[in-house]
């Protein structure tokens, strides 16, 4: 998923080394976000916090683990937009506000697969702050509705103190 207009090549360097299937090895594990759902599950998450991060989003991935997805941090509240251009795998798509209270869900977003640059494009009508971006059936597979609240540890906030 790719937040529009931004469209950048598969040779972006994330700052994250995936094999073929995309999985993040597990010395890389301490610089993913986890994300505690109401129930109790985590969530680990890349972190896109740049532009090209988030431009680059989850493209040209073919599959991405149980349990973890990518935590979209915008510098301001705003109506973003999302599509699926070159995303490989369907999703759920959760707008949150700055709290990590869900405010929209778009499940199961299938992927696109024109070749033109008329993929459907998905937002919430309420402004968010950060989008989460799973697996297709996550969102439901974890009780995730409007209205939860999600509590994010950034990368920095997982290491244990000295």
């Amino acid at each position: 998923m790719v937040i529009v207009p931004f469209c950048l090549s598969m040779g972006l360097i994330t700052g994250y080394h995936l094999n073929a299937f995309g999985e993040i090895n597990d010395r890389q594990e301490n610089r993913l976000a986890r994300i505690a759902t109401p129930k109790g599950a985590i969530i680990f998450a890349e972190v896109a916090d740049t532009l090209d991060k988030r431009a680059q989003g989850l493209m040209y991935r073919t599959a991405m683990d149980e349990n973890h997805g990518m935590l979209f941090i915008f510098p301001e509240s705003g109506h973003w937009t999302f599509w699926m251009k070159n995303t490989m795998i369907p999703l759920d798509i959760l707008w949150m506000d700055q709290k990590g209270t869900i405010i929209h869900i778009e499940a199961n977003v299938p992927i696109c697969t024109r070749v033109d640059d008329h993929c459907p494009r998905h937002y919430s009508y309420k402004q968010s702050w950060q989008v989460l971006e799973l697996n297709a059936g996550t969102a439901e597979k974890l009780q995730l509705l409007p209205g939860s609240r999600l509590t994010i540890f950034l990368p920095s906030q997982n290491r244990s103190p000295s």
